[in-house]
Formats: structure tokens, sequence, C-alpha cells
């Protein structure tokens, strides 16, 4: 398919050129899961008067986008064995129901069956609404067991559309968060009308409160006074000619499948005329009560249309003084008595015995059940109404996801922003991050690669963040990983792919097995566009490390990055320093006792880092 014109096909779809595919993990400080206190059912961990709260996976599918309070609270001794996460943070369900973002409103801590996406870069109700979109395809990537997980390293990989500035991240932010609040005062209007239909029903169906006009009698039936109760049956499955006949069959999944709507039309599936005689199934006239009786007891649903039904039905078609709306709605408040009568047998089933003699109070007068049924279905048709408006309002927001999320809708023009403008890295104006670094992986390539030793991904890494932090005084997007800094999007975000696209580079194994890249047909592209972009003088500027061993390189790019830390911090920058944060990180620790990074090699690494600051050599 032809991609317009400003726009780019990536790994996460077309989006405009001026937008990032950026893994999860670059778009926050850092994805971290929660902890629990062990054993989990020793009672000091938890303390109902305290102010920390113990997310549970119940607590966000009760909530909405904001976690407001939790069932449980967590003692000082628990708060110290999970992992505490301050209020206006960002955590996702990981076990059970994957995949569902909530924000914190409180104070709490998170167990193992979450994380938290912590400090955000990029907008964090826009981080919010990409992981509403990315929810329902989260449970295709999770391992099952027993239940639902999703791998915490595949979510730091999941690659997502970026916008290139705040002010379009918080707009596309805004524009979803106003439908959402449109559609939660939705759900509250729509809840309000249940709770006003459902205690209607109680004073009304019960003669509690009459309607004005009508005094009459109300008199307790039993229900083969007032309907005649009609059964159902399935004729045989091995016999073709039975179905598929045009007669509407109904099952327990047709009447659940209306979700509380009151009108049957269709069914699922249909027997024949043959089929219908060859089995105790009924006909049962149009504007019955069609009642489940087995195993789900009292579901009931008015059919439009003449109907049969399977054996789990107990269907009344009710005498010519009974409404049928009026019985509908009054059959529709007798489920637990209805259970009641299955004598607690472990099948829960009504036999039409039972049900024949079961009692209901009803007016007398025709014209009182009437009127009860018109406001009752007034009611119905104004919550229908609203629950369609509803559905109407989440399509719009799924559409909008669609447009925003994607940038094929822009709400912001597009425009380099003033932290871009002001940066030393000012000449890249005019193409993005995965561009640039499909240049830049491709120049060096190009330098340090040849087809006896093509250049492996670990080494040109550590050359690139090189070069960013001398050119560019940073070296945005780099991780702490076990062979030092590096950055994932590199691989995972498209600029390796660019770049064998385009022909710059090719993946090549030397003749001693070493895998990696070397030089493609049109690396002079390439080149041409970085000695543009940089400079002819950064390539002689990293000649300096063409015979230095990968060692050698991951002790400097990795005691640069701690330096760079502790700079950052406000903190000297010697030895001992820069060895603790190296200890502190579970992926570094282990350096420190390799003899590569030994305290004279770490000393001499800050010398070289102070110097890459400056345009010499290291």
């Amino acid at each position: 398919m032809e991609v317009k014109p400003g726009y780019k096909q990536t790994e996460v779809g077309v989006i405009p050129e001026d937008w990032e595919s950026r893994a999860l993990q670059t778009t926050c400080r850092g994805i971290y899961r929660g902890a629990s206190p062990r054993p989990i059912g020793d009672p000091r961990w938890f303390d109902d008067s305290s102010a920390i709260g113990w997310v549970r996976i119940a607590d966000i599918t009760q909530s909405r986008r904001y976690l407001e309070s939790t069932t449980q609270k967590l003692s000082a001794d628990g708060v110290a064995q999970s992992r505490f996460i301050p209020r206006g943070s960002l955590i996702m369900s990981i076990c059970a129901t994957v995949g569902r973002p909530i924000e914190t409103a409180v104070d709490t801590c998170i167990h193992d069956g979450f994380v938290i996406f912590d400090r955000p870069v990029v907008d964090q109700g826009y981080l919010y609404h990409v992981l509403c979109d990315l929810e329902p395809r989260w449970s295709q990537k999770g391992q099952t067991g027993s239940q639902m997980n999703l791998n915490t390293n595949l979510i730091k990989i999941t690659p997502i559309p970026v916008p290139p500035t705040k002010a379009e991240q918080t707009a596309i932010a805004t524009a979803l968060s106003d439908v959402d609040a449109l559609l939660d005062g939705l759900d509250r209007l729509i809840a309000k009308k249940r709770d006003l239909k459902q205690a209607a029903m109680q004073q009304l169906l019960t003669g509690k409160t009459r309607l004005p006009g009508f005094e009459g009698e109300w008199d307790m039936k039993r229900i083969d006074q007032i309907a005649d109760i009609r059964s159902g049956g399935t004729p045989s499955t091995s016999q073709p000619r039975f179905w598929d006949g045009g007669i509407p069959w109904c099952t327990p999944t047709d009447i659940t499948a209306l979700k509380g709507r009151k009108y049957l039309s269709e069914t699922t599936r249909t027997i024949s005329a043959a089929g219908l005689r060859s089995s105790s199934a009924e006909m049962v006239p149009a504007h019955a009560i069609i009642m489940t009786s087995r195993a789900t007891i009292g579901e009931c649903a008015i059919n439009t249309v003449p109907i049969a039904t399977n054996q789990g039905f107990k269907n009344l078609i009710p005498r010519n003084d009974v409404d049928p709306e009026l019985l509908y709605y009054l059959m529709t408040t007798q489920t637990e008595q209805l259970i009641q009568l299955c004598g607690g047998s472990t099948f829960l089933e009504i036999s039409k015995k039972q049900l024949s003699g079961f009692e209901v109070m009803l007016p007398c007068d025709p014209g009182e059940q009437t009127a009860i049924a018109a406001v009752l279905s007034d009611m119905d048709a104004e919550i229908e109404a609203l629950e369609k408006r509803r559905a109407k309002t989440a399509d719009l927001k799924q559409a909008m996801m669609q447009e925003l999320l994607t940038g094929k809708t822009r709400l912001v023009e597009p425009q380099v922003s003033s932290d871009q403008a002001d940066s030393a890295s000012s000449y890249a104006k005019g193409h993005n991050w995965a561009i640039n670094e499909a240049v830049v992986i491709s120049t060096l390539v190009k330098h340090f690669g040849k087809e006896n030793y093509p250049l492996g991904r670990k080494r040109y890494t550590k050359l690139s963040y090189l070069l960013h932090r001398h050119v560019e005084r940073q070296a945005e997007g780099y991780l702490k990983k076990a062979a030092g800094p590096y950055n994932p999007q590199t691989k995972y975000g498209g600029p390796e792919k660019i770049a064998m696209q385009n022909r710059y580079i090719q993946k090549h194994k030397g003749p001693k097995g070493h895998s990696g890249f070397i030089a493609a047909d049109n690396i002079a592209q390439a080149e041409g566009y970085f000695e543009k972009w940089y400079g002819p003088e950064v390539i002689q500027w990293l000649e300096q490390f063409r015979y230095k061993k990968n060692d050698e390189l991951e002790v400097l790019a990795t005691v640069d990055m701690a330096a760079e830390e502790l700079r950052a911090s406000g903190k000297d920058v010697d030895v001992a320093a820069v060895k603790n944060v190296i200890g502190s990180h579970p992926e570094w620790e282990a350096k420190l006792d390799r003899a590569v990074f030994s305290d004279a090699n770490i000393a001499e690494a800050i010398k070289q880092s102070e110097a890459l600051m400056r345009s010499g050599s290291v």
C-alpha cells in the first residue's frame, strides 16, 4: 500500500514523518514490577487504619480511570516489603486481567501483578490512552497458565507511536479524556435511571403506589390461572433436515445476549417443521413471555415473532385479561422465589407443575395492568436510548483513537519543538530520530565493518553512544544493560530495519563466524546524509576507537553513563562514586567482579569521559 506524503511506514503502522516509533521503556524513567509481602496471608502486613493502600485486581476492575481507594491497606512492615506508588502514578495490571491501565489518586503499593510506568517523559495522559488502546492486544501476547500473565520485558520492548512535542501529546490526551468524561457521565446517568426503574417496579408491581385513577382490587393468582405454560425441546442434531428450516429456535444464550433488553426478535439457530414435529418443542405465539427454567432461572424476554425453544424454558402465553408487558415485568422480579422452587438440588430446574402453582399478585383491572406496564416501558425506552447514545459515543472514541493515536488527524500543526531548535542537534531538522540513527549505524558499519569482521550490534551501540555524547553532549534512550549502555530502539524502533530496507547495510557472517553488518549498495547515500548532518570530522574523531577492544569500549561507555548520572545530580565524580552507581544497578553490579573494571581502568575512563565533552580526542 502506498504511503501518502508526510507519512512513513513503521512497525506500529503508518505515522507522520515527525512522529517516532518508541519502545514503551523509553517513554518513562523505568517500568518496574510490584512486590508482595510474604507470606501473603500474614496479618502483620495489613492495617486498616493505614494511609497506604494495597492494590488488588478487583480494585481496578471496579474503578474507572482513577484509583481513588483500595479494599485493603498495608502496615508499615507491609509497605517495606512491597513497592510504594505515590499518588498521580500510572500503573497497569499484568496478571489475570492483563493490560488494564489506571492512574492512582491515592498513595498505595502494588504487588507483582502490576507494573508502574515510573515518571513518564511523555505526557502521562497520552501514555494512558495508548495503553488503553493496547489493552485488547495484550491477552494475545500473555503467557497462559493457571491465569494470564504479561512478561515485563515484553511490555518494555513493545513499540508505540509518539508525537514529537508534549503540546501535541497533551492535545490528544485532552481530546480523548473529554470523551471519557462524557462516557462516565452517561454511565452514571444510566445507573441512576436503572435505580429509578427498580424503585418504580418495587412500588408499582406490589400496589404500594397506585397510579392516578385506579383504585380496584389486586388478586393473588397462580401462574396457570393467568397464562398457558408451554415447554421446549431439541430435535435430533444428527438429522440435518430438522435444522435451518426458518423457525426461530431459542436457547438460553439468545436470552442472555439481550443483556436485559425486553424484546427477542431473532435467534441464532432455526429448526424446520419436521424438527418441530419430531421433538417436544412447541410453537409459542408472539407476545408471550420466554423464561429460562434450567440452570439459569428466571431470565425473561417477550418474543415479537412466533418461536420455539429448547427444553431449558417454560414459556408463558398470557390469557386475554392479562397484559403481556405487565406479566413480563412481574416475572423479572420473581427470580429469587423461582430459584427457591428448585428445592436446593444440584442442577436447578423448575418443572411445569411447580411453576403452575407459583403465585403472583396483580391488578384485576386490565387497564391498570396496561398503565403500569406503560410507565415501566417508557422508563425502559429512556434507558435504551441512553445505552444507544453511550454505544455511539464509545464508537466515536474508538474512531478518535484510531485517528489521533496514529497521527492521521493532527490537533497541533507539525513543528520543531523549542528544545529541538535550541539544542546542539539543530542540524537534524528535516529528519527524525529513526532515520538519523539509521544513517549513524550505516556510517559506522561502513567505516568499522569489513567482510571478514562485520560490525556487530554490541560494538556499534557503544560507538554510537560515544558519538552522540561527543557531538550532542547527551545520548538519549540508552539504558543500563549488562553489556553497557544500550538503546533497544535501534533494533526494535526501526533504525536497523530502515538501514537495511534502504540498502545502506546488510547482515553478514564472516568466515570465522562473526555475525553483524557490512555496507550495502546504497551506503554512499547514507554517508552523504551523515556528512551533511554531522560533518566529516566526527568520523575522524571516532577513528581513535578503531583498535580498542569491546571490553575497553564497554568500560568507557559504562563509566561515562555513570559519571553523567552523578553530574546530573550535582555529585562529585570519582572512582568510589562511579562504582557505587554501577554496583547499585542489578544489570551492572556484576561488572565490578571483572578485572577490566579495576579501579585504575575506571579512573582512566573518568578522564576519558570528561574529554568526551571536548572536541579533541580522548
